[in-house]
C-alpha cells in the first residue's frame, strides 16, 4: 500500500547528489552556450510580456511567464533557461535512482545525460523559453509518482511540486495528464491484470493522489487568472483551439457545407475561401473579420458541441486524430530555432526589458543564422530508432522487470 514516508535529515550523499543535478542541468544547457544565448520561439514573446509586464496573455495559462519572471530574478534570461534544466534533471535523476536498481545509477545517469546533451535535441528544448519541455518532465513525474519505491518525503513533495507546475504551464498538459491517469485506472477494471499492476506498485491510492495534484494544478491556475482580473478558469479560448483543430482536420468544413442553409453562422460567409491558419493569419481568417476571440465564443461552442454530438463526423473525427497521433509519435526532428525578426513580439520584449541584453541576443548564433542542427538530427534519428528497438526488445524477451514493461506503455 502507498504510504509516505517518514521526515528523516538528509542521508551524507543528500548534498552531493544535490551537486550532480545542478552539474548535469549545466550540462543540459550546453546548447543554449553553444548558441550564446537561450534560444527563442515564436511565442517566447508572448511569455516574457507575461513575465515581465502587466498584460496577460488571452491564450495561455499565465504560471509560465510567470516562473520565467521569479527563475530570471528579473536579471537574466539564463538563469530561467537554467532552472529549466534544473527542473528536467531531477526527475530524471530520481528515474535512475528507483528504476535501474544499480549502485552505480549515478554514473548511468550521468553518462545518460552526456549522450542526450550532444545526440538529441534534448539541449535545445532544454534551453529553449518556451514551456515545450515540461511535457517530458510531466511525464517522468507522473511514472516516479506512479512506480517509484520507497521515495523519501523530500523526494516525493518534489515531484509533487514539480508535476503540478509541468501541469499548469500549458493547457494541453493538463488533457495528457487525466488521460494517462484515468487510463491507467481503467486498467483496474480487469481483474487478470490488477496482479500485475500490484507487483509494480501501481494502485488506486496512487493514481488518486496523482488526479487530486491535477486538480490542484487546475485549482492553482485557475486562482492566478481570477487574480487578474481573468474567469476563474485554466484557459478562456480553448474553443478557438479546438475549431482551429477541427478545421486542418477538414471536418469543419464539411459541417459548414452541411449546415450553413440552416443556421446561418457568421464564419458561413467565409467558408468557400477559408485560409490556410484560422488563428494566426489575421488579415484573412474569419475569426478576426468576425469580431475576433470574444466575439465568437457563443457559436464557435455552438459549432463544436454539434460536432462533437453528432454521429456522422465521428468516423472521420477519429481517423484523422489517430493519423496525426501516429504522425506525431515519428516526428522528432530537432532545432526549431528561427531568427527572430526586428520588430517581433521576442525582439521587442527584449527591447523593453533587458535592453542591456540586446546585443548579446543579435550576436547569438540563432540571430545570425548560423545554427545547422542536420548532423545533430541524424546523429538522433539513429538513437531514437535504436532506442525503440531496445524498448520493443523489453516486451519480447522474458524476463524482464516488469516495472519497465508498464513504464513504457
Amino acid at each position: 500500500m502507498f504510504r509516505f514516508p517518514p521526515l528523516a535529515l538528509p542521508p551524507r550523499r543528500f548534498f552531493s547528489d544535490v551537486l550532480l543535478v545542478l552539474f548535469t542541468a549545466l550540462v543540459l544547457c550546453f546548447m543554449a552556450f553553444y548558441n550564446g544565448f537561450p534560444f527563442f520561439y515564436s511565442d517566447s514573446g508572448t511569455y516574457m510580456w507575461t513575465a515581465f509586464s502587466k498584460f496577460p496573455t488571452m491564450d495561455r495559462p499565465l504560471l509560465y511567464g510567470y516562473c520565467m519572471r521569479h527563475a530570471s530574478l528579473m536579471t537574466s534570461l539564463w538563469l530561467a533557461a537554467y532552472v529549466q534544466a534544473v527542473c528536467t534533471a531531477v526527475p530524471l535523476y530520481l528515474s535512475f535512482k528507483y528504476f535501474t536498481q544499480s549502485r552505480h545509477y549515478r554514473a548511468y545517469f550521468l553518462v545518460f545525460i552526456f549522450l542526450v546533451t550532444f545526440l538529441t535535441g534534448v539541449s535545445i528544448h532544454t534551453g529553449q523559453l518556451i514551456p515545450d519541455i515540461f511535457a517530458a518532465v510531466m511525464i517522468l513525474c507522473l511514472a516516479l509518482l506512479f512506480f517509484a519505491r520507497r521515495m523519501t518525503l523530500f523526494e516525493r513533495i518534489l515531484v509533487s511540486v514539480l508535476f503540478v507546475l509541468s501541469v499548469g504551464v500549458h493547457n494541453s498538459h493538463f488533457l495528457i495528464a487525466t488521460l494517462l491517469i484515468l487510463g491507467s485506472a481503467a486498467v483496474f477494471a480487469f481483474r487478470g491484470k490488477r496482479k500485475i499492476l500490484k507487483k509494480v506498485n501501481l494502485s488506486l491510492l496512487r493514481l488518486g493522489y496523482a488526479l487530486l495534484l491535477v486538480v490542484a494544478a487546475y485549482l492553482f491556475v485557475s486562482t492566478i487568472h481570477y487574480s487578474k482580473g481573468m474567469k476563474f478558469a485554466v484557459s478562456r479560448h480553448g474553443y478557438v483551439f479546438f475549431m482551429s483543430r477541427l478545421f486542418d482536420c477538414g471536418i469543419l468544413e464539411q459541417y459548414l457545407n452541411d449546415n450553413c442553409s440552416r443556421y446561418h453562422y457568421r464564419i458561413c460567409a467565409y467558408k468557400d475561401h477559408m485560409p490556410w491558419d484560422l488563428i494566426w493569419d489575421k488579415e484573412n481568417s474569419p475569426l478576426y473579420k468576425t469580431g475576433g476571440w470574444e466575439a465568437n465564443r457563443t457559436e464557435y461552442n455552438t459549432i463544436i458541441r454539434d460536432i462533437l454530438t453528432t454521429p456522422k463526423y465521428w468516423p472521420r473525427l477519429i481517423a484523422r486524430e489517430t493519423e496525426a497521433t501516429f504522425r506525431q509519435f515519428f516526428s522528432f526532428q530537432t532545432g526549431d530555432t528561427h531568427p527572430q525578426e526586428e520588430g517581433s513580439s521576442v525582439m521587442n520584449s527584449i527591447h523593453h526589458h533587458f535592453p542591456e541584453m540586446y546585443k548579446e541576443v543579435v550576436q547569438s548564433r540563432q540571430q545570425s543564422k548560423n545554427l545547422d542542427w542536420r548532423i545533430l538530427n541524424v546523429a538522433q534519428t539513429g538513437l531514437m530508432a535504436l532506442l525503440f528497438l531496445l524498448s520493443s526488445l523489453v516486451f519480447l524477451l522474458r524476463g524482464m522487470d516488469r516495472r519497465f514493461r508498464v513504464y513504457l506503455a
